[in-house]
């Protein structure tokens, strides 16, 4: 009870801390007036009409800024070129971002300046290493219109009254006047900066860290007093007995469920030509309610299939506002688990089976990932409170983090509470892998009528059924195909519904074309299921006839994919030079230098786009500035979360991974288990190149695998 008793103590006090932090921040700071200062000493704010600037040819100088002249070759030569002496410590430019394509080279005493990234062979024009940083920042210009408002940039930090010399290359002006004013060691506070909740993050991080180790400490004691009073997690999850509340009607769960599957899909299909098609998107997630308060895994099933829909649907649940399907289906699923348990403990009258407590020397339930799942939540929400823009953060934080843990925990709650839980897991994966066959399907009849669910790209057309992007269907497709392809070969059971949810999705994560499936994923999948069913058939005793139609069917995909080889999408494959490989090798370099400037909290969930683009996009690479991930698994981790959200991530996939290959080996669901593997092999290959996690739909599925594989291997 201590340990309870302390969380709530830390959280209490980080809660104050925090609002104090709100309300104690400079966010109506008045920025000094430039002057026009004879010298640049500590405290002046130099306008840049100053006598001490040294400007080369071209310039436009006034008390407003300078502005350099545009070159014969502005990709070639700078703009133009400042230098000035100054003394003192810290040095601040005065610029004007906006949305256009600039950026700073800045070197003091000949060395780079040491407050704006140093991104390794990115030299300014006399080949010397440079502190850096683009003008290009499209989110600061107003809603309305109109030039953004400037702001200060520390571009050296030192100690002392020293004296220093400041060169500065700016590069492609556009007649935006860039540099506006140069201050040295400003009086606290007094210089604005992005806005006010940047200048709080960092007081208010600190006091989210203390909230979150309040809440560990606050479970961890909590937990030790429901064990002390004999309910423990097992006791408590099986108080409940749901076969008596599911048996008063168990041959209507499924209907009720299948009725309000049909209904919020009736209501998504006619969009806004009937008025009232809310109501009938309401009325079909009540039976789905229904349904689920008999048997969760029903209303968790109706949320698996509708995840590739998610990004491109909807649910019009008021008359004039739709909302998110995945956050209607999590919390959703998991206040209905909430009543189901209430009313199975309510009809049992509170009485715990004889059977509640396990004997000790069976294996506890346990569930590593989950718990990996849940520090990451709790970092992810530090990192959010000290990104840059926190508002951004703490949405994805919401719809990635949080999301995720929630749906989780309930899974893990269904599955304990719905005995047999291999029964409720084929149910969840039959769901989920319909899903993904159901989204084929609309992909390939596109492709066949050229509907929009297709787009055209380096000379093929690409499958993209609801999705923005092609290769944000590839990346959900890897993991369902995986799991089907072992399902189809190496289950005993079953098998030709698991060809019938296979046979569409084959054709459909081909035609996508993207080459992260194709070069990446598709060779780690097979892998794992050659090497891995191998094993598993030679355990089983039985004959190895699934390998040989595996390679069939490797053979026939590439088959299939010949005629393309010709396309433009294929011809500079492993070209490094130019294209795409190319852009990804400086988006790699500039993210490198990011996770290494921000190593301990990352940039923050979702902020990615706006550190990159307006500090980081290397001036070969301007051709793709609108990136929002690094395009690399670790370094997703890194920039996103600091160094100690990559650890945690790479625990919670290594638990996950780990809890696979031991159901596997029970050989219990060893074909799924199996599926899984595979799965989680497509999906870290993928990510190699591309996005792995950081999706609603992908943070979900992450858990669903790691959740059918934690388990007993009586269960």
């Amino acid at each position: 009870m201590a340990w309870f008793l302390i969380g709530v103590l830390l959280i209490s006090s980080a809660v104050v801390w925090y609002w104090r932090a709100g309300t104690t921040a400079c966010a109506t700071c008045i920025p000094p007036a430039p002057q026009n200062a004879v010298v640049l000493t500590s405290g002046a704010v130099a306008g840049m009409d100053s006598p001490f600037f040294a400007y080369s040819p071209g310039w436009q100088v006034s008390a407003g800024g300078a502005d350099p002249a545009e070159p014969a070759n502005p990709f070639e030569q700078p703009a133009g070129v400042v230098t000035f002496p100054y003394t003192g410590a810290d040095l601040y430019l005065l610029i004007a971002p906006g949305d256009y394509w600039g950026y700073l080279y800045v070197t003091v005493d000949g060395q780079p300046a040491n407050r704006v990234p140093v991104i390794a062979g990115n030299f300014n024009s006399q080949g010397e290493a440079a502190g850096y940083t683009t003008l290009l920042a499209p989110e600061r210009v107003p809603d309305g219109g109109g030039e953004p408002p400037p702001h200060w940039l520390l571009v050296q930090q030192g100690s002392g009254e020293s004296a220093h010399n400041v060169r500065i290359e700016v590069w492609r002006g556009w007649g935006q006047t860039p540099l506006r004013a140069v201050a040295v060691d400003p009086p606290a506070n007094a210089l604005v900066e992005l806005d006010s909740l940047a200048q709080q993050s960092s007081v208010r991080w600190p006091a989210v860290l203390v909230m979150g180790l309040g809440f560990w400490l606050a479970a961890a004691g909590g937990r030790r007093w429901l064990v002390g009073r004999k309910m423990t997690w097992r006791s408590a999850q099986r108080l409940a007995v749901p076969k008596r509340l599911a048996a008063a009607a168990p041959q209507y769960a499924a209907a009720l469920a299948a009725g309000g599957l049909l209904l919020v899909a009736g209501s998504v299909a006619i969009g806004g030509t009937v008025p009232a098609n809310w109501l009938l998107c309401v009325a079909g997630l009540l039976l789905l309610a229904l349904a689920g308060l008999l048997r969760p895994a029903l209303w968790w099933s109706a949320l698996l299939f509708g995840l590739p829909f998610a990004f491109g649907v909807k649910l019009p649940l008021l008359p004039t506002r739709s909302f998110d399907l995945i956050d209607v289906g999590v919390w959703g699923g998991a206040v209905l688990l909430a009543l189901h348990w209430a009313g199975a403990y309510w009809i049992s009258g509170g009485a715990v089976p004889d059977d509640t407590f396990q004997p000790a020397t069976r294996k506890s339930y346990t569930s590593w990932p989950l718990l990996a799942l849940a520090a990451i939540v709790t970092w992810a929400l530090v990192a959010a409170a000290a990104a840059r823009y926190p508002d951004l953060a703490l949405r994805e934080w919401r719809v990635v983090f949080l999301n995720a843990l929630v749906f989780g925990g309930a899974l893990a709650l269904s599955l304990r509470l719905a005995p047999p839980a291999a029964t409720e897991r084929r149910l969840l994966m039959t769901a989920w892998l319909a899903g993904g066959a159901a989204v084929s399907l609309f992909g390939l009849w596109g492709y066949a009528t050229g509907s929009d669910f297709v787009t055209q790209a380096e000379g093929v057309r690409r499958i993209q059924a609801f999705y923005g992007s092609a290769n944000n269907l590839a990346l959900y497709l890897d993991r369902t195909v995986a799991v089907s392809l072992a399902l189809v070969l190496f289950a005993r059971k079953r098998r030709l519904l698991w060809a019938l949810l296979a046979l569409p999705q084959l054709p459909a994560w081909l035609l996508t074309f993207s080459k992260g499936s194709l070069l990446l994923a598709a060779p780690a999948m097979a892998l794992v299921l050659l090497i891995g069913g191998g094993q598993l058939l030679r355990r089983q005793g039985r004959p190895l006839r699934p390998l040989w139609l595996l390679l069939g069917v490797a053979a026939l995909a590439v088959l299939l994919l010949t005629p393309f080889g010709g396309a433009e999408r294929f011809q500079r494959l492993f070209d490094l030079s130019e294209g795409t490989g190319f852009l990804r090798l400086q988006l790699w370099r500039s993210s490198w230098q990011m996770a290494l400037d921000h190593l301990l909290l990352g940039v923050g969930p979702d902020n990615f786009l706006y550190v990159y683009r307006s500090s980081y996009l290397l001036p070969a690479a301007w051709q793709e500035p609108n990136l929002n991930h690094p395009h690399n698994l670790l370094l997703d981790w890194w920039t996103r979360l600091g160094l100690p959200g990559l650890l945690l991530g790479l625990a919670w996939l290594g638990s996950g991974t780990a809890a696979a290959v031991r159901r596997l080996r029970c050989g219990r669901d060893a074909a799924l288990a199996l599926g899984v593997l595979a799965a989680i092999a497509a999906a870290l290959a993928h990510g190699l190149i591309d996005v792995s996690y950081a999706l609603p739909e992908l943070m979900i599925v992450w858990v669903l695998l790691f959740g059918v594989s934690v388990a007993r291997c009586d269960d």
